[in-house]
């Protein structure tokens, strides 16, 4: 993907784009940069032409000194594409992606013509979260040895299956963590955003748009009744399921994700 910078508050925003027609972009979720989409691309460009983003922090984006707010990543989101010249685009948000994506929608209703909420939640009253990851368990977790934490936490956001019928598929997920780390200052920071987020009360009626919630039929890190909470909330919405899969069923089956992004927003005008 051709990478390209802005410059904000912090420093330098990094993004990536391929593809050709309407825009599509794409927001990674907790200590990932965009690498999330990665295996979606060869799919999503073939109608599509994908931005993507490295939060703050991540990939080739700058560091941080101070906290932020999801509203900030978003703001971020909305410079590149004011950048770019993108009056209008789609938007996919992973996990917490899709924070970042409902914050998008809040600030620039008229710009997102369809949204794709993907494994992902909201704040109040729709959504309640009383356990959430804190910083003493992710300096906890930063003690481990690099490669048994990216197998360990790779175990536990897949499907039991994938190791052994795909297991190809499984180290490619474990590698893409291991060459994707988050300085650990960095991501309690992020996580300070993500749980003021949630914690935060979210009106999810500001969406308008066609919307698709789609999460991993078997997701024992969110919810897999999430997507029928988000129902509840926008009317519009279109839930499925992906058997077989857990929270990161858009890299378990990347190409079969591949395929129904590609069908839904399609589907709309974006």
């Amino acid at each position: 993907m051709n990478v390209s910078k802005i410059t904000r508050d912090f420093g330098d925003l990094a993004f990536y784009t391929e593809g050709t027609g309407p825009y599509l972009l794409g927001l990674s979720g907790f200590g990932c940069d965009h690498y999330n989409f990665i295996d979606l691309v060869p799919e999503l460009k073939k109608n599509f032409t994908i931005v993507l983003i490295d939060n703050r922090a991540t990939g080739k984006s700058s560091g941080t000194k101070k906290d932020y707010l999801m509203k900030d990543l978003a703001e971020d989101a909305l410079a590149v594409m004011d950048h770019l010249n993108v009056k209008t685009f789609g938007v996919m948000g992973i996990s917490m992606g899709g924070f970042i994506a409902q914050e998008l929608v809040k600030i620039a209703p008229e710009r997102v013509t369809a949204l794709s909420l993907i494994c992902t939640t909201s704040g109040p009253p729709t959504f309640h979260h009383p356990k959430k990851l804190s910083e003493a368990d992710l300096r906890g977790l930063a003690i481990w040895e690099p490669a048994t934490l990216a197998e360990a936490m790779v175990k536990g956001t897949t499907h039991p299956s994938l190791k052994k019928n795909d297991p190809d598929r499984f180290q490619r997920i474990i590698n893409l963590r291991i060459e994707n780390k988050m300085d650990l200052e960095e991501k309690i920071r992020q996580n300070r955003a993500a749980v003021a987020f949630l914690e935060t009360p979210f009106d999810l009626s500001c969406i308008k748009c066609p919307t698709y919630a789609i999460a991993g039929q078997e997701d024992r890190f969110l919810s897999p009744t999430f997507p029928g909470l988000f129902r509840s909330a926008i009317p519009q919405t279109i839930v499925e399921l992906i058997p077989e899969t857990d929270h990161y069923f858009f890299l378990e089956k990347p190409v079969l994700v591949g395929e129904k992004l590609n069908n839904f927003f399609k589907g709309v005008t974006i």
